[in-house]
């Protein structure tokens, strides 16, 4: 690819992806629709014209079953990419997940691995209620031996790709659907490792998020910085399972504010493990934790939007924390007011 290229996060998926396949031949892409016209969103688009039906190829309806295929594939020197178009369902892999694949590298006492990729995708909007909506991300990075990526940007989510595609430990890409349309400059950064991502610096508040929260909050962040002169450092979470938080830290020790937002409930959350995280570490100032309502998600739009944290709600904690008494409203944001679903 070019040095600099402008494209949609789908877009990083799917270069990175052929990038990798034609890198190395071990790389293979199965799951549920890879091989459809319409390409799972457009990051698995002309995969079979190009390496054939040999290393993208349609499965049946089986995840786990399909799951234990990879953990063999993995197991034998590929590098497969399992792809599954919702999160939810990611729950019918738990054993072969955590008790097979997790654990190859320490029963083998380090002389086996499982370079697994599991694309997990976050569905949202157009009616998915409660089964067709939830991420496990906090769960599973919880997990020793998985690793859990939840790349916002293009540029994060292509250098993931390649990463990932070159690691020996299972990896679990954590996508929201509702990412697959923003654009940003890519280009091949070497030596590459997922972390954290800042993605707006200030000096009233620090603001940590997860997955497509980021988008949200980043819409807010504008918003309050154009009108109000309020401005924010803002963290963007891109490998959940190792955390540093550092520099985190230091930002919020200067801010003295602190809200994060996660992509999911906030029981048992990443964001209360960070949370905890720097108040044990000597952050005394004030701090709010946002996510999904403690509720399975309503498949109602006018209550969907209750549901999540969206820029206007996170617009409005954001004042709160820095003692504003104002009010603001923004508008919902493009990908949310334009999906028409269902898939």
């Amino acid at each position: 690819m070019e040095k600099y290229q402008l494209l949609s996060y789908g877009e990083a998926c799917g270069q990175a992806i052929k990038l990798s396949m034609r890198r190395d031949t071990k790389v293979l892409v199965y799951g549920l629709g890879v091989d459809d016209p319409k390409g799972m969103y457009g990051t698995t688009e002309g995969l079979v014209e190009e390496f054939g039906g040999n290393r993208c190829f349609d499965t049946p309806l089986s995840e786990d079953a399909m799951t234990g295929i990879g953990i063999g594939m993995a197991l034998n020197g590929f590098r497969p990419i399992h792809v599954h178009q919702r999160f939810d369902f990611l729950l019918l892999c738990m054993n072969q997940l955590i008790n097979l694949a997790a654990k190859v590298k320490y029963l083998s006492n380090g002389k086996d691995s499982c370079p697994l990729i599991v694309r997990a995708i976050i569905g949202r909007s157009w009616g998915q209620g409660a089964q067709h909506s939830q991420s496990f991300h906090s769960f599973l990075s919880s997990i020793p031996g998985l690793t859990v990526v939840a790349p916002v940007t293009p540029h994060d989510m292509f250098n993931t790709i390649l990463w990932a595609t070159k690691y020996e430990n299972p990896v679990i890409i954590v996508e929201n659907r509702m990412l697959y349309s923003n654009k940003g400059n890519v280009y091949i950064e070497e030596g590459y490792e997922p972390s954290i991502r800042k993605l707006e610096s200030g000096n009233d508040i620090t603001v940590v998020s997860i997955s497509h929260m980021s988008l949200e909050a980043s819409r807010a962040i504008e918003e309050l910085s154009s009108k109000m002169n309020i401005t924010s450092d803002h963290f963007s979470i891109v490998r959940l399972d190792n955390i540093s938080t550092e520099v985190i830290l230091e930002s919020a020790m200067k801010n003295k504010n602190l809200l994060i937002i996660d992509n999911g409930w906030t029981k048992c959350s990443i964001a209360k493990d960070i949370l905890c995280e720097l108040y044990l570490n000597g952050f005394m100032g004030k701090s709010k934790i946002m996510g999904y309502s403690d509720s399975p998600c309503p498949t109602p739009k006018t209550l969907e939007n209750y549901y999540y944290p969206n820029p206007t709600s996170i617009a409005k904690n954001i004042l709160e924390l820095c003692n504003i008494d104002d009010d603001i409203m923004i508008d919902e944001s493009p990908e949310i007011k334009s999906f028409r679903g269902p898939f």
